[in-house]
């Protein structure tokens, strides 16, 4: 007889869409769970993060180095940097050299 009422009682959860709706999605929630597919998900969304935010600076970076370039072409900057860095002087400057004592 327990085989029967088990049976019956399988037949009238079947006819409720409802509770088989909730008992399948518990069941699939648990999978994912133990699956780890949960897991590597929640990774992969840290890393899109991440690379989202690499790509930004990145980007950044990209408009910076634009900007230094443009800026490096300029004949007066270059001239500039070699009068700052290197020590040079222009056609027409007075240069005074002082005596080391």
């Amino acid at each position: 007889m327990s085989y029967l009422q088990f049976a019956v009682g399988v037949r009238r959860f079947l006819n409720q869409p409802a509770k088989v709706g909730v008992l399948c999605l518990f069941i699939f929630g648990v999978s994912i769970v133990l699956n780890g597919n949960l897991w590597r998900l929640w990774g992969l969304h840290r890393d899109y993060d991440r690379i989202s935010l690499e790509i930004s600076e990145t980007k950044k970076g990209i408009g910076d180095l634009a900007v230094q370039l443009k800026q490096a072409k300029d004949p007066a900057f270059i001239e500039r940097q070699a009068r700052d860095k290197l020590d040079l002087a222009g056609e027409h400057d007075l240069v005074f050299v002082f005596p080391d004592q």
